[in-house]
């Protein structure tokens, strides 16, 4: 008999579309701040995107290569959209999970994520772990060009597993390099060659050599590095101050797309796995008020198309306006006119009594094989899913007049695959080049949020089909 393997089963990713040329950057504030390089370009999330919905489509990602049931989520971020309540029940409602599955937040460190997912993998069940971040930071900042936007996520379970987990460690420390006051947006970072020296070359390896010994494996044996941070060089000096000589270190994505934070260890991994062969072992780690380091073997198991990162690094649009930045991002005041306003006012009732609706998009199918959105109260219909059904545009509108932050803005009828029809807002930098009888999918989005309170409600949105892996643009 067979005994299951416990590791990571499956893996997800999400980077938003659109991507900040950093040569915008630096012609924007060069002459402030001369040492912005050029090079590359960082993600941006888009007006209706933040940690919460960039988590949302990792974990759909991520879903899709295990049909095991979630016994636990935990999400993991240090730039959550509220402060309270929880963010990570949105995620949950979102990807209708069964409501006896616990979804917890954990924040404060970037190695958040690494360190639930440790505890998580020496554990039992079947969880789901998203790390997802939007980052602000002070213009012409380091934190500014090198962070970016983005989510990954993984199923930790037992059974056929994309890699099998062989052990883990987490090592504690109190060690400040970077801090971020509650009524801040961004977090102040401390001197490059401090933290270095004396916190991650010091503090990162003993978390790596306990994780070797509790997986009985030497160093030589590791074939891969994986360890996220938007410090250059600090990859290779890593793995000689582990005795990690013969392994190979991946890509920081720095220059690629940013560090997108909170998962950026996952995304790394992700496309590290592309390239390693069945029965190669990779240590994955990560810094933070300590470290947290995991041991790991590739199985012969293929990834989902899906969930390829070098797809998605590929399938941006590149844009050099470098006031979005500042916009999408809040730090922007911008007069939104009268039909920008809104206000909270009766969202919280609604919510509450629509919240399969409105987070799960789930409409109701009647006898006769009717599909309503939102389906009737009382009326025997049986629950309808239609976030996975895709669909394609009846019709379409591109409006100059009405309020979007980023003009047009665009909305249609939307054919359900299965039946059902809906209006609906249409998403992505270039939503005005969808036309009628275009296919789309749906995502989920910020609806709209508050300018007086900070509510941010959410919904789901349609984006075209024929741009998922499309070139650069």
């Amino acid at each position: 008999m067979t005994t299951a393997m416990r590791g990571i089963i499956g893996l997800g990713t999400y980077l938003p579309r659109l991507r900040l040329s950093r040569s915008a950057m630096a012609d924007a504030l060069g002459w402030l701040m001369p040492g912005i390089s050029p090079k590359g370009h960082r993600t941006l999330a888009y007006w209706d995107e933040n940690s919460t919905t960039m988590a949302v489509e990792a974990a759909r990602s991520a879903l899709r290569s295990s049909a095991m049931p979630i016994t636990s989520l935990v999400l993991a971020t240090t730039s959550p959209v509220f402060a309270e309540p929880l963010n990570s029940p949105t995620v949950h409602r979102a990807l209708a999970l069964p409501r006896s599955t616990p979804a917890r937040d954990i924040c404060g460190t970037g190695r958040a994520c690494l360190s639930a997912l440790v505890q998580m993998l020496e554990g039992s069940g079947t969880g789901l772990i998203v790390g997802a971040d939007r980052h602000v930071g002070p213009a012409g900042s380091v934190q500014e060009t090198r962070y970016s936007d983005g989510a990954a996520a993984a199923v930790v379970g037992d059974g056929n597993p994309v890699f099998e987990f062989l052990a883990g460690a987490d090592f504690t420390s109190a060690f400040i390099d970077r801090y971020r006051m509650p009524a801040r947006p961004s977090g102040t970072g401390w001197e490059e060659r401090w933290v270095r020296e004396e916190g991650i070359l010091k503090q990162v390896p003993v978390a790596i050599a306990d994780a070797l010994s509790k997986a009985e494996v030497a160093p030589a044996d590791i074939k891969h590095l994986v360890f996220p941070s938007i410090l250059n060089g600090i990859g290779p000096a890593l793995a000689r101050a582990s005795r990690l000589t013969g392994a190979a270190v991946a890509d920081d994505l720095v220059e690629r797309c940013g560090n997108i934070g909170s998962g950026h260890a996952l995304l790394m991994l992700s496309l590290a796995a592309e390239r390693m062969e069945p029965g190669e072992l990779v240590v994955i780690a990560g810094f933070g008020q300590g470290a947290s380091a995991l041991v790991l073997r590739r199985t012969s198991r293929e990834l989902d198309e899906i969930s390829r990162v070098s797809t998605q690094l590929e399938s941006g649009i590149v844009d050099g306006n470098y006031l979005r930045l500042a916009l999408y991002g809040g730090t922007l005041e911008w007069d939104r006119g009268l039909r920008g306003r809104t206000s909270a006012g009766e969202a919280l009732s609604t919510l509450s009594r629509y919240e399969d609706a409105i987070l799960g998009f789930q409409g109701g199918r009647d006898r006769n094989g009717d599909i309503t959105f939102p389906p009737k109260n009382g009326e025997g219909m049986e629950p309808w899913p239609l976030a996975d059904r895709n669909g394609r545009m009846a019709s379409f509108t591109a409006d100059l007049l009405a309020f979007s932050p980023s003009p047009p803005s665009c909305y249609g009828l939307v054919d359900f695959q299965g039946g059902g029809r809906l209006m609906m807002d249409v998403t992505d930098p270039d939503a005005g080049s969808v036309a009628v009888g275009d296919a789309v999918r749906f995502v989920f989005r910020v609806h709209d949020s508050d300018p007086a309170t900070g509510y941010v409600r959410y919904f789901w949105k349609a984006v075209a089909s024929k741009h998922d892996g499309a070139p650069n643009g």
